[in-house]
């Protein structure tokens, strides 16, 4: 939308009864876009049906939000869309691309950047206060905790969890989990994020180097914290698990 009058005509319009009506009628998916209060909306940026979006929102031109999800091994479906939540806050630079959710909604949270020509699959979830630095690549299903930064160019693979503090380099393709904390370069973790590092966790990398080599896995790693002290494991199950 080029400005807010626009915006608001066209949602005002989209929630008339005529229209709904009408759309049932014709067997047409009904346009749900629904946006709060003081959102900036540049031009050549499109929204998608299904799709919210709170308040304080700047986007920049030509982003596309809530396009349709599609899997590779899944007959495309042009009404397969469970649409995308958008919060408070946030800023999307130019021509960013977020995807609908295909099996639950794509989540954003608040507070966080997106500094151009950024792709965010189908189903990703998204927490607050995380900057994607410009052309990240994030396959679909993937998490991102609380206060991540994510470098230019990084390619995320599908399902990974970006743990909270943690740091991707520019140009790193991720394949395995990222823990709290942590910065990592390609699948290889380097050392500790210590400017955010809680002082009771001064042996952190030790500890995640001993569980790191036992398993990547969710489950794995969710059974080796609960042998850790109490300090380490509130940790990983508020920033990561």
């Amino acid at each position: 939308y080029a400005n807010d009058n626009a915006r608001n005509n066209y949602t005002k319009n989209s929630y008339s009864d005529s229209n709904i009506q009408n759309r049932q009628r014709d067997n047409a998916p009904l346009i749900t876009v629904v946006t709060a209060t003081h959102n900036i909306i540049k031009s050549g940026t499109i929204i998608y049906d299904n799709t919210i979006i709170g308040d304080n929102n700047i986007f920049l031109e030509n982003n596309i939000i809530g396009t349709l999800p599609v899997l590779a091994n899944v007959e495309y479906k042009d009404n397969k869309s469970k649409g995308v939540v958008i919060g408070n806050n946030n800023f999307f630079h130019i021509s960013n691309k977020i995807s609908s959710g295909y099996y639950k909604k794509t989540l954003i949270g608040n507070y966080n950047k997106f500094l151009s020509e950024i792709y965010i699959s189908h189903d990703c979830k998204i927490g607050n206060e995380i900057t994607f630095y410009p052309r990240v690549f994030s396959a679909g299903l993937s998490i991102f905790k609380n206060n991540c930064n994510i470098g230019a160019g990084a390619y995320i693979h599908q399902k990974c969890i970006i743990g909270s503090y943690a740091m991707v380099g520019m140009n790193c393709t991720i394949t395995k989990n990222v823990l709290p904390f942590l910065i990592s370069i390609g699948s290889k973790y380097t050392r500790p994020n210590t400017k955010f590092l809680p002082k009771e966790l001064l042996n952190y990398d030790n500890i995640l180097n001993n569980i790191i080599k036992k398993s990547n896995k969710k489950e794995d790693i969710k059974h080796e914290v609960n042998k850790l002290p109490c300090c380490y494991s509130k940790i990983f199950y508020k920033e990561y698990i």
